[in-house]
């Protein structure tokens, strides 16, 4: 198995791994009331004061959704007190949310290190962390890390090979069904592409088929989230228009939630309205609630007018 020396250390003492990575912990926190529980959590840490704290860095991103220097920090603490705890999908989660959402923050390459560090050694998922560490490689080539990652990594085939490899391969040739291995890695490969290079102009396209996949596999949450990973972070992408109205068109046809897709119908009406899904998202409004017989007789009805 392929080695690097531990690029994130968290046992020992609270946040010593920003210190020695000399990134931004040394700076004054934003928060009092998050400086004041820090220094108690590194005192001593108890499931109480990690909690308090944990939910002290929720508020301040919830309140200062723009400030990307300090959510970045914050979500990466938030993060190492779940891999103390052994919650090593739920610290993944935070590391997405920071990359996604506070990329602008220079916490990023740790950030992203860290998530490597966590699919290699603890959620034992290769795939997820190869692709980490082989997009981190283009977007921070000049990191002090990065040689240690050439030389580990650095002849793998290209992210832009392995998402065309498993999307070749989300069918099962013996079954004719999705192969949901391959169609998990496929969705995760496309997410980490866009998370580490979110202004790669393949990222939005390959969100999209990973929503898709997401969609076909009836896993809708996932299938709504990156529609939406797509609407904000790229609004003027020409798939924007056609997640929107998946969007709608999931709560409508599988989810039987029509005033979410009446409300979202209606939104890209309003924004697309020269679109090429236009015309089938008037149909679908006006015939929303409806069941396959009363379709039907609205188009007798239509025909005798």
């Amino acid at each position: 198995m392929k080695k690097l020396i531990l690029l994130v250390l968290v046992g020992a003492t609270f946040f010593a791994c920003q210190n020695e990575s000399g990134t931004t912990a040394g700076t004054a926190a934003a928060s009092p009331e998050i400086a004041k529980l820090e220094a108690a959590v590194a005192e001593k840490a108890t499931p109480e004061n990690s909690k308090e704290l944990e939910i002290a860095y929720r508020n301040y991103i919830t309140a200062n959704p723009d400030d990307h220097e300090n959510a970045s920090r914050y979500l990466y603490r938030a993060a190492e007190l779940q891999f103390r705890m052994n919650r090593y999908s739920a610290a993944v989660a935070l590391l997405n949310e920071a990359l996604k959402n506070h990329y602008a923050g220079s916490n990023t390459p740790l950030n992203a290190l860290f998530l490597a560090t966590i699919y290699r050694d603890k959620l034992k998922n290769e795939t997820a962390a190869a692709a980490v560490y082989q997009t981190f490689l283009k977007a921070f080539p000049n990191h002090e890390k990065a040689a240690a990652i050439q030389n580990n990594y650095g002849s793998e085939p290209t992210m832009d090979a392995k998402i065309v490899d498993f999307g070749n391969r989300l069918m099962n040739d013996s079954t004719n069904r999705i192969d949901y291995r391959v169609a998990n890695d496929f969705i995760g490969l496309c997410e980490i592409n866009a998370l580490m290079l979110p202004k790669e102009s393949n990222s939005p396209d390959y969100l999209h088929k990973a929503g898709e996949t997401a969609r076909s596999l009836r896993s809708f949450p996932k299938a709504l989230e990156i529609y939406d990973w797509i609407t904000n972070k790229y609004p003027n992408h020409p798939k924007a228009a056609q997640a929107l109205f998946l969007k709608a068109f999931t709560y409508d046809n599988d989810l039987k939630k029509p005033e979410e897709a009446r409300a979202l119908y209606t939104e890209f009406l309003q924004k697309y309205p020269n679109d090429d899904f236009a015309d089938d998202t008037k149909f679908l409004l006006e015939n929303l609630g409806k069941n396959d017989e009363e379709i039907i007789n609205s188009f007798g009805k239509e025909e005798g007018k």
